[in-house]
C-alpha cells in the first residue's frame, strides 16, 4: 500500500514537471521569436479605413487586406470574420487573421452601424381653419421613423391658438428618435370669423381626369386635363378656401359645426378614367400634391374599392352597386335602372353597396335622376345625405337628399370655376 501511494506521487510529480517544461519551453519560443523580429516581418495592412461608418439598412462592403511575411504576399492564408447587422444600430468588429509559421497575427477593423435620418411627420392638412369661438379639432397627422417605425404616439404638439380671437396661429409637431434625430413641423390655423345665416357652399361636380402629358385621351365632355384640375385646386389653396370632408359637409348640413365662409366640397361620380391605380392614378396624386379633400361616389360593383383606397385626400361613398345604366327601360333615358326596378330591388342594390363602402354618410343618384320610390329607398336604407345636380350653391335649407352640385366639363375655364365657388 505504501509503494502504491509513492507511485501516484512520483506521477504527479512527473506530470507536473512536464507541464512546467511545456510553459518554459513556449515562453522561451515566444521570446526566440521577438528577439529575432518574427512577428515583425508578419504584417497584415487593412484595405481602406479601419473605422467605418455606416447608416442603417445600408450594405456593408468588404474591402479586404493583405497579409504579408517579409516580402512574400501570404493573403490567401488570411481568414476574416465578422458579425455585421447593417439593419440594427450599433458597433461591430471584423475580424482579419492570418497563421504562418507557426505566427498568428489578427487585426480588427470597427464597423459603426448609426441612424443619422430624422424621423418624418406627415400633416393631413398643411393649413386648417377654426370658426372664431369653436375648439381647434387636430386634423390628423402620422409620424414614421425609418428605424424606430411607427412613431406617432411619440409626436409632442404645441399651439398658441385662441380660439376667441380671429388671426392666423400654429401648431407645431416635434418628434425625437431613439437616435436623437429631432423633427418639427407646423401646421397653420387659420380662426375666421363665423359666415353668416345664409351661408352656401359650392358643391363641385367631377367625372373624369386625363393627363395629355402622358399620352392620354379623353373625348367626353365631363373629362377634366388635370392641369386643368391642378390650376382649379391652386387657385382655391391661394385663396384659402378650406377643402371639406363629406363627413364635415353632413355636420354642416345638420347645424351640428360651423364652417369657414369659404368653404368648398369637391365630388366626383362613377371610378372610371383617372381616377383609381387601376385606370390612369391621375386624381389621387393632385389631391396629395394639393392636400384637398374629395369625395368618390364608387358603382361599388363595377370597380373593386381598393383601387381607390391609401390616401387621407380621398374618402368613398355610394353610387349605387349596380343602377348605373341608361335606357333601360321604356320611356326613361336618364338614370333608368334605378327608376325602373322595383322598390326592393332598388334598396337591395342599395344595401349591397352599403357594405362595400362601409359609410351610410351620403349617395349620389345616377345621372341626377331620381324618383319618389329611388328617395324612400335612399332614406330607408340609412344614407343621410344625397346629391344631385342642379348648377347652385348647397345651403343647410336644402333638402339633404337632393343636394345640389356644378357639373364641371373640360369647357369651362378658370373665370368659370371662380364664379362657382366665389
Amino acid at each position: 500500500m505504501p509503494t502504491r501511494m509513492k507511485k501516484k506521487k512520483l506521477n504527479k510529480i512527473v506530470f507536473l514537471g512536464s507541464f512546467i517544461t511545456i510553459i518554459v519551453l513556449i515562453a522561451f519560443l515566444v521570446f526566440y521569436k521577438e528577439k529575432h523580429g518574427l512577428y515583425s516581418q508578419l504584417k497584415i495592412n487593412l484595405n481602406g479605413k479601419s473605422v467605418i461608418t455606416l447608416d442603417v439598412g445600408s450594405k456593408y462592403k468588404e474591402d479586404g487586406a493583405t497579409a504579408t511575411y517579409g516580402k512574400k504576399n501570404i493573403s490567401n492564408a488570411l481568414k476574416i470574420s465578422d458579425n455585421v447587422k447593417t439593419n440594427k444600430i450599433g458597433n461591430y468588429k471584423v475580424d482579419y487573421t492570418v497563421k504562418y509559421k507557426m505566427l498568428k497575427k489578427t487585426v480588427t477593423r470597427t464597423i459603426k452601424v448609426v441612424d443619422n435620418i430624422a424621423p418624418e411627420i406627415k400633416l393631413v392638412d398643411d393649413i386648417s381653419y377654426v370658426v372664431v369661438g369653436n375648439d381647434y379639432k387636430e386634423p390628423g397627422f402620422t409620424a414614421i421613423d425609418n428605424y424606430d417605425g411607427d412613431l406617432t404616439q411619440k409626436v409632442v404638439t404645441k399651439n398658441n391658438i385662441d380660439k376667441n380671437k380671429i388671426g392666423q396661429y400654429e401648431v407645431s409637431y416635434t418628434l425625437e428618435d431613439s437616435s436623437k434625430n429631432k423633427t418639427t413641423v407646423k401646421r397653420k390655423v387659420n380662426v375666421v370669423a363665423k359666415a353668416s345665416n345664409e351661408q352656401k357652399i359650392a358643391v363641385l361636380n367631377y367625372h373624369f381626369f386625363y393627363d395629355s402629358s402622358k399620352g392620354q385621351v379623353c373625348n367626353e365632355s365631363i373629362c377634366e386635363e388635370i392641369s386643368q384640375f391642378k390650376s382649379q385646386l391652386q387657385w382655391l389653396k391661394d385663396n384659402n378656401y378650406k377643402t371639406l370632408t363629406m363627413q364635415e359637409f353632413k355636420d354642416w348640413m345638420y347645424g351640428e359645426i360651423e364652417l369657414p365662409e369659404k368653404s368648398v366640397l369637391i365630388t366626383i361620380d362613377d371610378g372610371a378614367m383617372g381616377t383609381g391605380k387601376h385606370n390612369g392614378y391621375t386624381l389621387i396624386p393632385a389631391l396629395e400634391e394639393y392636400k384637398a379633400h374629395a369625395v368618390l361616389f364608387l358603382i361599388t360593383g363595377w370597380w373593386d374599392i381598393s383601387n381607390y383606397q391609401g390616401s387621407n385626400y380621398l374618402e368613398i361613398q355610394s353610387h349605387t352597386h349596380d343602377m348605373h345604366n341608361e335606357g333601360f327601360c321604356t320611356g326613361v333615358t336618364r338614370g333608368a335602372k334605378m327608376l325602373c326596378q322595383d322598390y326592393e330591388t332598388v334598396k337591395a342594390d342599395l344595401s349591397n353597396s352599403i357594405a362595400v363602402t362601409g359609410s351610410k354618410t351620403a349617395f349620389c343618384f345616377p345621372f341626377y335622376a331620381y324618383d319618389e320610390k329611388a328617395l324612400q329607398a335612399v332614406k330607408d336604407v340609412g344614407f343621410e345625405l344625397a346629391f344631385v345636380g342642379g348648377n347652385r350653391k348647397a345651403k343647410r335649407t336644402d333638402n339633404k337628399f337632393l343636394i345640389p352640385r356644378y357639373p364641371i366639363t373640360r369647357d369651362h375655364t378658370l373665370e368659370d370655376f371662380i364664379r362657382m365657388v366665389s
